[in-house]
C-alpha cells in the first residue's frame, strides 16, 4: 500500500517538475524573442541614423545669407552719412545675419551699417523695390509703383543725412504728420504699406478715433496709392476731420472715394487751369449726395450705352476682354444651395452686372484692363427650383486685398453671403481686413 502511495507523487512530482521546466523554457525562449526584437530595433535607428546623415551630405543646405553686394547694391541710392560704415565692408568678416527671412536681412544690414536707429520697416523695405523691370523685346519699363519707390527713397535719404525730418518734407507733412509717420508700426505687406503709414499719420495728427482712422487708412491707402500727396485728398482728409463723430463703414467711405477720384482726374485732366474741387464749407451729408448722384449719374449712362450699342459719351472700348487677377473661382454647396464665386473678365459681363445688382461696377472697366483690380460676382443657386441669384459683387486690388463689397443697390452684404466670401478669401490668400472694419 505504501509503495503505491509513493509511485502515486513520485508521478505528480514528475508532472509538476515537468510543468516548472516548460514554464521556464518559455520564460527564456519570451525574454530570447524580446532581446532579439531589441537588437532589430537599434539597428533600425541606426541605419535610419546613417541614412538621414547621407541624405544631409548630399543634399544642398539653404544658404542663410546672400552675397553682401546685393545688400551692397539696394542700398546705393543712399548718401553716405555719420553713422556710415559701408566702407568697412571689405575688412568685416563678422557680420553675420541670424535671419532666413529676405526682409529681415536687409532691415538687419541697413541698422548694422548705415543707419543703427530704430526706423518703420515700410520705409527700408519700399525703397529697395525694383522701379524698372524688363519688359518685351528687352526694354525696360517703369514700374507701376515708380513715383511711390523714389519717393520712398528720397524720405529714407532725408532722415539718414541727418537734420530735421519734417522741414525737409514740408510739403507733406506738418510737425505732428512727421512725428507719427516716423513711429509707424504699420507692418509691411507691399509698397502700399508706406501708403497706409502716411494716411495714418494723417489721421493721428487730426485725432482720428481708433475705428474712424483704421478705415479712413485702410481705404485710402487703396483707392488713392498713385494720388496720396494730392490737394483734393488732403481736403478731404480735412473734412472728415469736422466730422469725426461720423460711422463710416469700409464700403460707404470706399463710394465717396470713387467720386473724389473722379474730381483728381479732372484736376490732372485739366493741367492745372482749373481750380481743384474744394471740399471747404461742405459736409458729410452733402458730400455724400454728390457722390450718391455720380453714382446714379454712371448707371444712367451705362444703361443708355448698353441699349445703343455704346454709342453714347463712350466709344467701345479697345480690350473687351482681359486675363483678370490671378485668383481661382469658388464653388460650395450647401444643403438646397450652392454658392459660386467667379471672376468677371469681359465688358459685356461687366455691363450686366452693374445691371442685375443696380449699381456702377461697369465704370471699373478700365482698372480691370490695367490690372489694378479685379470684380468677383457672387451668386447662389437654389436646387430646388433651379434658380440662380446674384448676392453680391467683390473688388479686389491688384495687391489681392478686398476693397469693397457690394449687394443689390450698393447694399451691405451680411449673413451667409459674407461667409461664403471669407471662406473663399482664405483660400485663395486674399486679405479680408476689410471684412473686420465693419
Amino acid at each position: 500500500m505504501q509503495n503505491h502511495n509513493n509511485k502515486k507523487l513520485t508521478k505528480k512530482f514528475e508532472k509538476k517538475l515537468k510543468r516548472r521546466t516548460n514554464s521556464i523554457e518559455q520564460q527564456q525562449l519570451r525574454k530570447q524573442q524580446r532581446e532579439n526584437e531589441s537588437e532589430r530595433e537599434v539597428c533600425n535607428q541606426n541605419l535610419c541614423r546613417d541614412m538621414l546623415k547621407n541624405r544631409e551630405n548630399t543634399e544642398k543646405k539653404p544658404e542663410k545669407r546672400h552675397d553682401i553686394e546685393k545688400f551692397v547694391s539696394a542700398f546705393v541710392f543712399l548718401p553716405h552719412c555719420r553713422t556710415d560704415k559701408r566702407h568697412l565692408l571689405e575688412s568685416s568678416k563678422t557680420w553675420k545675419i541670424r535671419s532666413f527671412n529676405e526682409h529681415r536681412q536687409y532691415i538687419d544690414f541697413f541698422r548694422t551699417f548705415i543707419y543703427p536707429y530704430s526706423l518703420p520697416a515700410p520705409l527700408v523695405l519700399t525703397a529697395i523695390q525694383d522701379d524698372m523691370y524688363d519688359g518685351t523685346n528687352g526694354m525696360l519699363r517703369y514700374s507701376t509703383d515708380f513715383a511711390i519707390i523714389h519717393k520712398t527713397r528720397k524720405w529714407l535719404s532725408d532722415i539718414v543725412s541727418g537734420g530735421s525730418f519734417y522741414k525737409k518734407n514740408r510739403e507733406h507733412f506738418t510737425k505732428a504728420e512727421a512725428h507719427y509717420f516716423l513711429i509707424s508700426m504699420i507692418k509691411y505687406h507691399d509698397n502700399s504699406s508706406i501708403i497706409a503709414m502716411y494716411f495714418e499719420a494723417k489721421c493721428k495728427a487730426r485725432n482720428f478715433g481708433q475705428s474712424l482712422c483704421a478705415v479712413v487708412t485702410k481705404t485710402f491707402s487703396v483707392k488713392f496709392i498713385h494720388d496720396f500727396d494730392s490737394i483734393i485728398v488732403t481736403g478731404f482728409l480735412d473734412m472728415l476731420a469736422r466730422h469725426t463723430d461720423y460711422h463710416f463703414g469700409g464700403d460707404e467711405l470706399g463710394d465717396i472715394c470713387d467720386f473724389v477720384s473722379t474730381r483728381i482726374t479732372k484736376y490732372h485732366q485739366s493741367l492745372g487751369k482749373q481750380p481743384p474741387f474744394s471740399f471747404s464749407g461742405r459736409t458729410i451729408n452733402s458730400v455724400i449726395a454728390l457722390a450718391n448722384e455720380w453714382h446714379a449719374e454712371q448707371q444712367r449712362e451705362l444703361n443708355i450705352m448698353h441699349r445703343l450699342g455704346y454709342g453714347i459719351r463712350q466709344s467701345k472700348p479697345v480690350i473687351e476682354k482681359w486675363e483678370g487677377l490671378n485668383i481661382n473661382g469658388f464653388w460650395y454647396e450647401n444643403g438646397d444651395h450652392v454658392w459660386m464665386i467667379e471672376q468677371i473678365r469681359c465688358f459685356q459681363e461687366l455691363i450686366n452686372e452693374g445691371r442685375k445688382m443696380k449699381h456702377c461696377v461697369a465704370s471699373y472697366a478700365s482698372k480691370c484692363i490695367t490690372g489694378d483690380c479685379g470684380i468677383f460676382n457672387v451668386s447662389c443657386l437654389t436646387k430646388s427650383i433651379n434658380i440662380t441669384e446674384s448676392i453680391a459683387t467683390v473688388e479686389v486690388s491688384s495687391n489681392r486685398t478686398i476693397v469693397q463689397i457690394k449687394g443689390k443697390c450698393n447694399s451691405t452684404v451680411r449673413g451667409k453671403a459674407m461667409n461664403i466670401i471669407t471662406r473663399w478669401a482664405g483660400q485663395n490668400q486674399v486679405i479680408t481686413s476689410i471684412l473686420h472694419l465693419r
